[in-house]
């Protein structure tokens, strides 16, 4: 959402459709002309094909409703995959990142809930059934004060996201309006992944 404060801040007439696509679809339907911009990570990018611009390496938090679960601070992994837990379908590289994190530690999440939907899995973690593991900054602990979200330390999805555009013409020049505007929220090269 910061991306389009800023975009509606430089162009308060644009009106934006937003798409919540597995990584994989974001570039097909870039590479296709579909999509004018894409929000996706970054580690099955042909760089050859699209500019980019790395955003940010996602942190991964514990989402949880105080009126059923209560955490002074985040548990380790081997507590985590102990609780019932929500998770985005297998298919989502931010899914695939927490998979990988438990499997490199030898640990089977106790899955309560998966879905493609965040709406749905923060309904579930309002109604008690389970917590979820979410991105750190994305909004829903602030959205209903009963939510919290703590970070898990050395969490983090496998790689990082990045602002995708299509190299090669078609482009609009709005999209590149936007993707200029957004250069100067690249991540620098020595800040820590």
């Amino acid at each position: 959402m910061s991306l389009l404060k800023r975009y509606s801040a430089q162009h308060p007439q644009l009106r934006y459709q937003l798409s919540v696509l597995s990584s994989e679809a974001i570039l097909e339907r870039l590479a296709s002309n579909a999509l004018d911009l894409g929000l996706s990570y970054l580690d099955r990018l042909d760089r050859s094909q699209f500019d980019f611009i790395e955003l940010a390496q996602t942190r991964i938090g514990l989402l949880f409703d105080r009126r059923h679960f209560d955490f002074a601070q985040a548990p380790d992994w081997a507590t985590l995959a102990q609780l019932p837990l929500g998770l985005l379908s297998s298919g989502m590289h931010f899914r695939q990142s927490i998979d990988h994190a438990l499997r490199s530690r030898g640990l089977t999440p106790r899955l309560r809930l998966e879905s493609d939907s965040v709406h749905s899995l923060l309904q579930a973690v309002g109604a008690g059934l389970c917590c979820a593991l979410m991105p750190l900054d994305s909004g829903p602990d602030q959205l209903q004060p009963q939510l919290c979200l703590l970070p898990i330390e050395d969490a983090r999805t496998l790689a990082p996201l990045g602002l995708i555009m299509r190299r090669n013409a078609p482009r609009s020049a709005l999209a590149e309006a936007c993707f200029a505007l957004a250069a100067p929220l690249a991540r620098a090269p020595d800040e820590p992944r």
